[in-house]
């Protein structure tokens, strides 16, 4: 084989690191493709590899996501495959069955041009695999010029504008390099989450107001259970792989090698993601920060706390929200100037007791107790409801009702009770109108576009919006606070990770900084 000669000239000592597979090995790479493209080739297959990993969740998502496609930009094939030969490779790799791809959706960019979405064999999955350097010095120079890029754009290099930086995210990312991940009994936890996974499902498909056909979805799941748990195993044990490598990663600052989801806001409700963002809450009770054990808070209840706080405020002079009163004008634009039947003051009414009050309540008439609302309406139905039904049952209902349009939520049934009697139940009757308003008005001006892969506007999830951006500006102003005293956290969306010494000190310290906004906000410290 004739080899260029600058390729042969070129040095570089920086190396950076790819996965090498014993199903398909990097020799074989080699051997089908020679020299110059096995470390490429090498290198794509493993950043298909940890995409897929970090999104692998069959739940939620897309048809092409669910079926085991990630989205791979043409920006990294490019980089990686070069721009040339790109299509070529990807036809042949293809070929052999190694990878499979799909062109979907439009480019933003480009409306010409579809996205591209990729899968590769199982076997990449479930076989062994190791973490060998790159012996291709012009791979590796790209690579670290990408790196460079990343670190600017986290904003990690000297004079890059104040205005510029998210100073929360740099603190998580901060944090985060201050932690570590160490499991010895890593098979005793997967079990116990492969157990925990399968109560949820049991529980789920004996919700009573769950359909049929998503009731059989979901025992679709586990139809060969067996062969469920091998997968299930498989999955898990490279999920935690991948954090110990990111976390590696981002010690030996190799930012290039983490994920594009990690230290970032999002641009629908502004919420800040890290590396344990979607880190499953079996693994993350071994986290460390500074190396001590950690303890989590979380805010109770928060989304329908934060409908009730919403609320209040909605039928209240306050301005300290701009997102709120702009959501006021527009359904008082939407009524004619009237939203007095329609404003969720029942709402408050039925449940301030709940919300406003501290510790335990007794309901007379089912003999049962109770301290939040999901409780409280389990109760209402009934004690035999209140005894076969779980807390989650009625909390995945209520969710279904805000954060869905007409359409989907129609179906909903308990007994007798339709999805309007459901409603009036749940919300109350101008709460129901208030919800149902909210869905019709137009908030796409809060939703920040910075480029990218566009969503279709859907104002079915103006709540879930609303509550989101409540939640992420309560977050920040906890997080402010705790920077300011030089307290260490990662943050799980409404939960905070901290050092187990500081829990009880920064618990009175965000629940002070809470009662001032409403008493039904209240953190609490969560139990492994």
């Amino acid at each position: 084989m004739v080899m260029n000669k600058y390729y042969n000239k070129v040095r570089y000592s920086k190396k950076f690191e790819m996965y090498n597979f014993e199903f398909f090995d990097v020799e074989k790479f080699d051997f089908f493709y020679g020299e110059k493209k096995k470390y490429r080739i090498g290198k794509f297959i493993s950043l298909i590899y940890k995409k897929c990993i970090r999104s692998r969740n069959k739940d939620d998502r897309s048809y092409l996501n669910r079926n085991g496609f990630v989205y791979v930009s043409k920006r990294e094939i490019e980089d990686l495959l070069g721009i040339r030969d790109n299509l070529k490779l990807i036809r042949s790799l293809s070929k052999s069955g190694l990878i499979k791809y799909r062109r979907e959706g439009r480019s933003k960019y480009d409306y010409n041009k579809k996205l591209w979405f990729f899968k590769l064999d199982d076997r990449f999955y479930s076989c062994k695999k190791s973490r060998i350097k790159i012996e291709d010095d012009l791979l590796n120079r790209r690579l670290d010029k990408l790196n460079v890029f990343k670190k600017k754009k986290l904003g990690l290099v000297e004079n890059i504008e104040v205005d510029k930086l998210d100073r929360f995210v740099l603190y998580e990312l901060y944090s985060c390099k201050n932690s570590s991940l160490k499991i010895e009994n890593l098979d005793e936890v997967i079990e116990n989450r492969i157990e925990n996974k399968l109560n949820e499902i049991r529980d789920r498909v004996s919700w009573v107001w769950l359909s049929n056909k998503k009731r059989n979805k979901e025992l679709s799941k586990i139809s060969d259970l067996e062969n469920w748990k091998d997968e299930y195993r498989i999955e898990l044990r490279n999920k935690y792989e991948l954090v110990i490598e990111d976390l590696d990663n981002l010690k030996n600052e190799n930012y290039i090698e983490l994920s594009e989801s990690y230290f970032k806001r999002d641009n629908y409700g502004k919420r800040l993601y890290n590396l344990y963002s979607r880190v499953i809450r079996e693994y993350r009770d071994y986290v460390k920060i500074d190396n001590e054990d950690i303890v989590e808070l979380d805010i109770k209840s928060c989304m329908i706390s934060l409908l009730y706080v919403f609320i209040k405020e909605l039928n209240s002079d306050s301005e300290r929200s701009n997102l709120i009163v702009d959501v006021k004008n527009r359904l008082l634009k939407l009524n004619n100037g009237n939203i007095e039947n329609r404003n969720g003051d029942d709402f408050i009414d039925k449940y301030k007791i709940v919300f406003d009050g501290n510790g335990y309540f007794y309901s007379d008439d089912n003999e049962v107790m109770f301290d939040d609302y999901y409780d409280f309406i389990r109760s209402s139905y009934g004690i035999e409801m209140y005894r076969s039904m779980s807390r989650r049952c009625f909390k995945d209902l209520l969710w279904s009702v805000l954060f869905s349009g007409k359409v989907k939520s129609k179906g909903i049934k308990i007994g007798k009770e339709n999805i309007d009697k459901i409603e009036l139940r749940l919300l109350g009757n101008s709460g129901k109108n208030l919800i149902n308003d909210i869905k019709r008005i137009d908030l796409r001006d809060w939703i920040k576009d910075k480029g990218g892969r566009r969503k279709k506007y859907d104002s079915g999830k103006n709540v879930s919006l609303i509550l989101m951006m409540m939640e992420n500006n309560l977050m920040d102003m906890i997080r402010e606070k705790l920077i300011d005293e030089d307290i260490k956290f990662i943050s799980v969306f409404d939960s905070l990770m901290i050092k187990k010494s500081e829990g009880k000190k920064v618990l009175k310290m965000v629940n002070s900084m809470l009662s001032v906004i409403d008493n039904s906000l209240k953190f609490r410290m969560k139990l492994s």
